[in-house]
């Protein structure tokens, strides 16, 4: 393969599939905030490998969940076919979908497409629990921590938030038996459409709250597509859906609020402007 793609060559080496090819060619593909991947045309079959950031763990992922969870929603038709998953390390070999395209923010905010993505999310949360769940709470009050060792910057409406968020924490009261295995990023970058959806970046995957998966969809849609949104999932929507999805949007906002503080000094570059954290509590509802 070319040089410069040792991690590559060492993942192709771990996967028979692509180590018995005859040829062998990788290209970087855009994105991937915490990982790197590469599409790879092995004897004519084109795959995605992704090579996992380290210290992952760190921001709550949680490898062996992951692999949980993309087993069962490739198997479902709603993640692309996973022909490896290299633990720990998180390394992964999936199908390329060449037909299938990201979808920019306005198309994902369109009527039709907040119907079908309602659906889907449906279909996600309808899949075999798995082991492990996904607790944004403790990611929150965790990080907080770190930030608070490095010395970062908060931003005055942050503290008041966080108190707000773990009072909805509170009302909700959700216990395992409520949860459902929930992709937990449906950001629209993580959405593929080739007439069917797929969802990619299961790296916070997990037993939760389905409206967490929810409001990841509806922090960014005007008042009329939460709705249909609601309505999508739900087929009828009430008072209380509309509340909770509210106090949830809160709930996702502040965990990538401080997320995004935690990237702060570990030297990303996209998490790096407190700006954009500033922007962030600005969608806070």
């Amino acid at each position: 393969m070319q040089s410069g793609y040792a991690d590559v060559d060492a993942v192709v080496a771990r996967v028979p599939l692509l180590a018995s090819a005859e040829s062998l060619t990788a290209e970087v593909l855009s994105g991937g905030l915490t990982n790197t991947n590469y599409l790879v045309t092995a004897d004519d079959q084109r795959y995605v490998v992704r090579i996992a950031g380290d210290d992952t763990d760190m921001l709550g992922i949680d490898r062996a969940r992951e692999a949980a969870a993309l087993r069962h929603a490739a198997a479902a038709g709603i993640a692309p076919p996973t022909e490896a998953f290299l633990l720990p390390e998180g390394h992964s070999v999936t199908a390329y979908l060449g037909d299938a395209r990201t979808l920019t923010a306005n198309e994902f905010a369109a009527p039709e497409t907040v119907g079908r993505v309602a659906r889907r999310i449906r279909d996600i949360h309808s899949l075999d629990p798995i082991i492990g769940s996904f607790d944004p709470y403790a990611d929150i009050r965790r990080w907080m921590v770190v930030v608070d060792l490095q010395g970062i910057t908060i931003p005055d409406r942050l503290p008041p938030l966080i108190s707000e968020v773990f009072e909805i924490k509170g009302r909700r009261g959700l216990t395992r038996k409520d949860q459902v295995l929930c992709h937990n990023d449906p950001y629209h970058l993580n959405v593929l459409d080739d007439g069917a959806l797929w969802f990619i970046d299961w790296e916070y995957a997990g037993m939760g709250d389905a409206f967490y998966d929810l409001a990841g969809v509806a922090y960014a849609l005007p008042e009329p597509e939460r709705e249909a949104l609601l309505e999508g999932y739900f087929g009828s929507v009430t008072d209380a859906h509309r509340q909770t999805l509210t106090d949830m949007i809160r709930v996702f906002l502040c965990w990538n609020i401080v997320w995004s503080l935690v990237q702060v000094d570990s030297g990303s570059t996209r998490h790096d402007d407190l700006a954009a954290v500033e922007r962030l509590l600005d969608d806070v509802p």
